[in-house]
């Protein structure tokens, strides 16, 4: 009897949780029938550079090599929405990014490393296309294009022979593409998104000192694991 009790509470309880979660049916299926949308975005990043050496590099016979390393960041903003058809939505992120790269130079008797750390402000405007949704969960692809503005550029700074440094240039532009997951809850539809950005302009303020003149360019990469939070 006992027994029979507990498995009553059970089946209560579950039922309950069940209808508070909204298990086996739609949630917010007018989602797609408003224009805009908007929401937060929190994105963990990793940030990487490419380096071409400048083409007489290997006649000096100062540096040796030039290596790179990449650094976890973080970026976090906001989202509008722009629905204009079935499958496709017009998406503005602008965002502060927080991210560091670090350039190291091997010469004949030293080790030296260049810091360049970014505090920028991304613009954002991308092109998102998404499955039909299954249930409460579609996935999506997206890409387009990012306008950056560094705040914490040393494009402008006083540069000397002897101190280690690799300027970014203040004003950058980047190609971006990657893709998604949205989970449609009852309040709220969440995304988990997967996106690589790749710098479309040599990043580099050129100078005549060692640190600067052995790049002929560089490619800055960002590769983000985004949580988006729409309304």
């Amino acid at each position: 009897m006992q027994y029979i009790h507990r498995s009553k509470i059970v089946l209560i309880l579950f039922f309950c949780v069940s209808k508070l979660y909204g298990q086996g049916r739609e949630h917010r299926p007018s989602y797609d029938l408003t224009k805009f949308h908007f929401g937060i975005t929190f994105a963990p990043s990793f940030a990487k550079a490419k380096v071409l050496l400048a083409p007489d590099f290997y006649q000096r016979d100062s540096v040796r090599r030039i290596s790179t390393q990449g650094f976890a960041g973080l970026c976090f903003g906001g989202i509008v929405d722009y629905r204009i058809g079935k499958f496709a939505t017009v998406r503005y992120l602008p965002q502060i990014e927080f991210s560091q790269r670090n350039f190291k130079y091997t010469f004949d008797d030293r080790e030296d490393i260049a810091k360049t750390e970014t505090v920028s402000l991304n613009q954002c405007l991308l092109l998102k296309y998404h499955s039909q949704r299954h249930n409460n969960t579609r996935v999506y692809l997206i890409g387009g294009l990012r306008y950056t503005h560094d705040f914490q550029s040393n494009e402008d700074a006083i540069r000397a022979p002897n101190k280690p440094m690799v300027a970014f240039k203040a004003n950058s532009f980047y190609y971006e593409y990657g893709f998604g997951i949205e989970n449609f809850g009852i309040w709220a539809l969440i995304s988990t998104e997967f996106k690589m950005s790749n710098s479309l302009t040599n990043m580099i303020s050129p100078d005549p000192y060692i640190y600067a003149s052995s790049i002929d360019r560089i490619q800055s990469r960002l590769f983000q694991i985004s949580f988006h939070f729409h309304n």
